[in-house]
């Protein structure tokens, strides 16, 4: 299926309360609607400045087992539109982060991502990846120069990321991986113009999709945001950037609306279509999913009931306040 179409579809609808019912229609018609976001371990072989591992973050020890993962699919990937391996952590440094991919397409999840800084995968990863169902690989890429690309990406090589996109480019020639790529691109005011010369450095390599995510304060130890004084080159690049990608048929997601973050809109919607998981919580901290499914803990918790007074109240709560969720629903799909 093509995520972004569904995306582009929800941003096209304007009424909060017409996708509250149509959210709480999938789920009486056990229809897929959700997004699962999986962080397998909390950890990173990187320090890339501009994330929280640079600075207010330690890793965390703690993993899923094998058996826990089992679970896992069995109570959450039923409804699932999307499966994501990797959110706000490194996946591949979890020794069983490819059986991830497997149980979801297990479950028959039609979107199943994988996002990664891509340091650790080789040419034999890239296709075992594709051959357990991998729909979409999401490559986290924040410079267009050697220079930038390593000092933003502390512990990350230049020549490697190279490596890992000729390989890709070989395997799609010789048709032995049929999985999207996908890049995201953390902009800030000193990255973004190089966005510029993307295609000049990467167009011969086989993108599907481009995200620019405008850099956001998680904690990193490099925290330079777009102002009123610098946005104007932000909105230049991205229209620049629109006509490109339209060009080349590449599908580009940007934050048109609100760059700089100043402005936080409530969106209930986030919250009910967004799922985090991770070794130290799992949706919720009163989601039983060891022993109960996903639609048994929605039923004991009453959503019923509230989602159907946010739907006909005259003010909707329940707004995202996890981080990824507040930031993930900014994006236009140009």
């Amino acid at each position: 299926m093509n995520i972004y179409r569904v995306l582009k579809l929800n941003r096209m609808i304007r009424s909060n309360r017409l996708k509250l019912l149509l959210i709480f229609l999938a789920h009486l018609l056990n229809k897929r609607y959700y997004s699962v976001r999986i962080d397998p371990v909390f950890a990173c072989n990187l320090r890339c400045l501009m994330c929280y591992f640079s600075k207010t973050r330690k890793p965390e020890s703690q993993k899923f087992s094998r058996d826990e993962l089992d679970l896992l699919a069995k109570n959450l990937f039923g409804n699932a539109l999307q499966v994501m391996v990797g959110c706000g952590a490194e996946p591949t440094i979890y020794p069983n982060y490819m059986y991830l991919i497997e149980l979801a397409q297990k479950y028959r999840v039609p979107h199943i991502g994988l996002v990664t800084n891509g340091q650790l995968i080789s040419k034999t990863d890239l296709e075992t990846l594709s051959r357990m169902g991998l729909n979409e690989f999401t490559l986290s890429v924040h410079g267009t120069k050697m220079e930038t690309y390593e000092r933003f990406m502390v512990g990350a090589k230049w020549d490697k990321l190279i490596e890992l996109l000729e390989n890709i480019n070989q395997l799609k020639n010789d048709d032995k991986i049929d999985f999207s790529l996908r890049i995201n691109y953390t902009a800030n005011p000193e990255n973004i113009e190089e966005v510029l010369s993307f295609f000049d450095v990467f167009g011969k390599y086989p993108i599907n999709v481009l995200q620019v995510r405008p850099i956001m304060d998680i904690g990193g130890s490099y925290f330079k945001p777009f102002t009123n004084q610098n946005i104007s080159e932000y909105n230049s690049v991205i229209e620049n950037l629109r006509i490109e990608c339209g060009k080349r048929g590449v599908t580009l997601l940007a934050n048109t609306q609100n760059p700089g973050y100043g402005e936080q809109r409530d969106n209930p919607i986030i919250a009910q279509t967004y799922k985090y998981v991770s070794p130290q919580v799992v949706v919720d901290s009163n989601f039983y999913w060891k022993t109960e499914n996903y639609r048994h803990f929605l039923r004991r918790t009453g959503w019923h009931k509230a989602i159907l007074k946010s739907i006909f109240s005259f003010q909707i709560n329940n707004s995202a306040t996890d981080l990824a969720e507040r930031y993930g629903g900014q994006y236009d799909v140009l």
